[in-house]
């Protein structure tokens, strides 16, 4: 297995020299969020990171992961970091793609045309609070627009505000347990949505397991050594002046 992952690995870096971008996802819109822990999280509590009531500064990019032309289908992708979640420099990454949350379906991933009213899941399974669990997103419903292309409606809906995603975890069976609520606000400057590195080994309470994801962990370093070889910045956060506070937050309780 360790030699597959070293050719892989070896494959991600040379497109991503080749393409001067990631060597999946490589066409994508970032934005700042907010993630909110809710009550639903209790379920967890070995997992400080999933304690209800506390609320965490976010990167949100949403990217194709082919790079395909819109408007046809591609492996639409979500990717969430929470910086300084565990301290400064201590993030939590999350990265989901184009799914449906229901029993067994999480655990594929489909194309899709919308990052709008649907669900993502990272397919492959994470390790919280001592459970093997699957983690997935999914759009509130909304009255979004529909032009058929996915970044220009995603960009319209955030503009105009309410544009939040629930973060489930959940078994290969049985439904969903809403844990936090991801709101997205602001848009990110291109140059600093490209240059931001995303890895969800980079956490402490969200930790991937499974052989395949020991078969891809590879893959991201190699993919970011890439971008640096073919010239382009590679950051594992933005600076403070251009993403604003960074932190966590424990919302008040009532007595």
């Amino acid at each position: 297995m360790d030699q597959l992952a070293r050719r892989l690995a070896a494959l991600f870096r040379l497109l991503a020299r080749l393409r001067h971008a990631r060597a999946l996802h490589p066409v994508g819109v970032g934005y700042r969020g907010r993630l909110e822990i809710t009550a639903g999280a209790r379920r967890f509590a070995g997992a400080r990171l999933l304690s209800p009531g506390v609320g965490y500064d976010a990167l949100v990019r949403f990217s194709r992961g082919g790079g395909l032309p819109e408007p046809l289908p591609d492996a639409l992708g979500v990717a969430v970091k929470l910086p300084d979640a565990y301290g400064p420099g201590r993030a939590q990454d999350l990265l989901v793609t184009s799914s449906a949350d229901l029993p067994v379906v999480r655990r594929l991933l489909f194309p899709g045309r919308r990052f709008l009213g649907r669900s993502f899941s990272s397919a492959l399974p994470y390790r919280v609070a001592g459970r093997r669990v699957v983690a997935v997103l999914a759009s509130r419903r909304g009255r979004w627009p529909r032009t058929g292309r996915a970044l220009a409606d995603l960009q319209a809906a955030a503009a105009a505000g309410g544009l939040v995603y629930e973060l489930r975890l959940a078994g290969s069976l049985g439904r969903s347990r809403t844990v936090g609520r991801l709101t997205v606000g602001a848009p990110l400057e291109q140059g600093d949505t490209e240059a931001l590195a995303f890895n969800p080994w980079a956490g402490g309470d969200l930790v991937p397991e499974g052989w395949l994801n020991r078969l891809r962990r590879p893959s991201y370093a190699a993919s970011q050594q890439g971008r640096r070889e073919a010239g382009r910045p590679v950051q594992r956060t933005l600076p403070r002046a251009a993403m604003g506070s960074s932190r966590s937050t424990r919302s008040p309780r009532t007595p």
